[in-house]
């Protein structure tokens, strides 16, 4: 461990000496500060005194704490009743200030699960992330949103659940094409009985719990009861639904291991730079995967590593039963109470040293060292670029980000405008942005209106709110798919809040050529090579950006053509929506109906059938 002199901590030594005499012993968090009042590192203590202490002494600190103190001058303290709150309070502060020398998980991104509508008539299967709602049933995590699908779509397959909104459910009068494919078993036009549908409901949810013996021999029973009764197409049905539950349990299975429900947590560190992998085992399933890189704090040991990143990850997430790592951690009792507080029920961190499970261990860490390597090789390929970038504008300053921005309309419809960020690193999802025109004054079909309002709103609502980190996140170069036209519209947004950021347009070139793009730059025009690399690296970033506003845009439209009429009704909610569209089928029956015959709809008032009426007959 690298040692730092005397000499470097003579002043932040002094800050904590005349400090720590004052401190109680009683156990609460501390901040300590740079003398511009910046946040340079928050940490909790069973005894405050005891810990804040340490830190008065001139030796036996690593290099990264030893910078730490030298740039200290200043220190605050909240005081707690108990360690655990503590715990909880390090982690919101953690979260609020990023502070320099502390393990920062950046990735703070919610895992997608499965759910189950059990708070409907004909319950739904369905993709979901956010807060969990009362009367639906929920499963997982699942590692990415692929993986949910690919469930998913198993499930609809062996039992034929509906996944499509109530708006089209309930308006339908014949059965869709996912019914004619055997993925859904058509409720909607009565092809099942509710009884039957919620049975199937049931043995869905316990395929997901894991219950594949119990529903391979229930399967099994029906289909001999088939077979029997000489209905050998329901035989065979019952027969496919068996042979696919076990190709599934194949592939899921990542070991022969007992494990029901753990996260399995592998880390790797190379330098100051670290990856923690980890495996989300569900139901005695492998459910994926995910690769995390916090930020060390200038070198943080494996475990402070460990301990940080398990803090702050299941902050916002539900542990899993049982967490197994690599090695012991120091503050294990304050971790398990707050893991345990989380997930409402004792929570066990495994640390194997050999068999079978430390094997799982070394499977996630060789995963996670697999991933950093290819995280710094991307880094490296990526700043070369970065610098051929420089060169070839002949930009002075270092670039570390790059933002690129597309509009996406279909004739004037459902207009929106995107950015996408790239740094060194590669693409940063979490600096990614779509921007809604909703500004009747705005012509949707003038792209030099929507990219005006979308560099007004990216920075001129920014600055003007006065955002503290408004300066650290700016680009250092802008990238527009468009003309010289739209190049001067940027400019002219920056000209007026006083930025200072370099401009590059990319156009298609003569006969809309992919290779001979036009580029604008300052008051240059200009190609690159057909082999230049930078063409290749501006082609795609511009077709991510491209990619990222069509997506968005066709979201947008089909969340725009999947609005009922009904939606627009004052008074009307879901309930009485759905009532409405049982009765009538649709929400054009339903603004052809009279007074007499809205009032024989069940729940809907002499007063809500007049606004009804009258919304569709004004």
């Amino acid at each position: 461990m690298t040692k730092v002199g005397p000499n470097k901590f003579l002043e932040g030594e002094k800050v904590v000496s005349s400090i720590v005499k004052t401190l109680p012993n009683k156990p609460g968090v501390y901040r300590m500060m740079d003398d511009s009042g910046n946040v340079l590192y928050v940490g909790k203590a069973k005894n405050l005194r005891n810990r804040v202490s340490s830190y008065s002494r001139v030796s036996g600190h690593s290099l990264r704490i030893g910078r730490m103190i030298s740039a200290t001058r200043d220190m605050n303290f909240f005081i707690t009743e108990t360690e655990l709150e503590a715990l909880l309070l390090e982690q919101n502060l953690i979260k609020k200030y990023n502070p320099r020398y502390n393990v920062l998980l950046k990735d703070d991104k919610s895992f997608p699960q499965i759910a189950i509508t059990r708070n409907k008539q004909f319950p739904q299967i369905t993709k979901y992330r956010g807060k969990k709602v009362d009367g639906v049933k929920y499963f997982g995590p699942y590692a990415s949103a692929t993986a949910v699908n690919n469930a998913i779509n198993y499930i609809q397959k062996i039992f034929q659940l509906r996944n499509c909104r109530d708006s089209n459910f309930y308006g339908r009068s014949r059965a869709c094409l996912l019914h004619f494919i055997n993925k859904c078993s058509a409720p909607c036009v009565g092809k099942i009985s509710e009884q039957e549908y919620l049975r199937t409901v049931q043995e869905a949810e316990n395929f997901l719990l894991g219950k594949h013996t119990e529903i391979k021999d229930s399967l099994q029973s029906d289909m001999l009861k088939a077979s029997k009764s000489l209905d050998y197409e329901r035989a065979a049905f019952y027969r496919d639904r068996i042979e696919l539950i076990a190709k599934i349990q194949s592939s899921q299975n990542i070991n022969n291991l007992n494990v029901k429900d753990a996260d399995v947590i592998g880390l790797f560190k190379l330098g100051n730079e670290v990856c923690i992998q980890i495996f989300f085992i569900r139901s005695f399933e492998n459910r994926g995967n995910h690769a995390f890189f916090p930020k060390t704090g200038g070198g943080a040991d494996e475990i402070e590593i460990l301990e940080s990143f398990l803090a702050q990850f299941y902050s916002t997430k539900i542990p899993a039963k049982e967490i197994i790592i690599s090695s012991s951690l120091r503050s294990n009792e304050v971790l398990l109470n707050f893991l345990t507080e989380r997930r409402k029920s004792k929570v066990i961190i495994r640390s194997p040293s050999k068999g079978r499970l430390k094997d799982l261990i070394k499977t996630a860490e060789k995963n996670a060292k697999e991933a950093l390597e290819r995280k710094i090789a991307l880094k490296a390929s990526q700043q070369s670029l970065f610098d051929e970038v420089e060169t070839w504008l002949k930009i002075e300053t270092k670039i570390k980000k790059i933002e690129v921005y597309d509009n996406s309309h279909i004739q004037g419809s459902f207009p929106i405008g995107c950015l996408v960020a790239i740094n060194t690193e590669g693409y940063s999802k979490s600096d990614y942005r779509k921007y809604n025109i909703n500004d009747s004054s705005i012509n949707p079909k003038d792209d030099l209106a929507i990219m005006r309002h979308v560099f007004e709103r990216r920075f001129g609502k920014k600055k003007n709110e006065n955002h503290d980190d408004f300066s650290k996140n700016l680009p250092d170069l802008i990238v527009i798919d468009g003309g010289r036209n739209q190049m001067n519209v940027a400019s002219t947004v920056l000209k007026k809040y006083k930025i200072k950021i370099p401009i590059l347009a990319i156009a298609k070139g003569e006969k809309r050529n992919e290779g001979r793009e036009d580029f604008y730059f300052q008051d240059r025009i200009f190609n690159f090579p057909t082999s230049s690399s930078l063409l290749f690296f501006f082609q795609r970033i511009r077709d991510e950006v491209h990619r990222f506003a069509i997506g968005a845009h066709r979201q947008k439209r089909s969340t725009g053509i999947n609005k009922s009429e009904l939606d627009q009704v004052y008074g009307i909610g879901p309930k009485k929506k759905k009532e409405l569209l049982q009765h009538f089928g649709s929400a054009k029956e339903v603004g052809k109906a009279s007074l007499k015959d809205l009032l024989g709809v069940k729940g809907i008032s002499k007063n809500s059938a007049e606004i009804i009426f009258n919304h569709f007959n004004s």
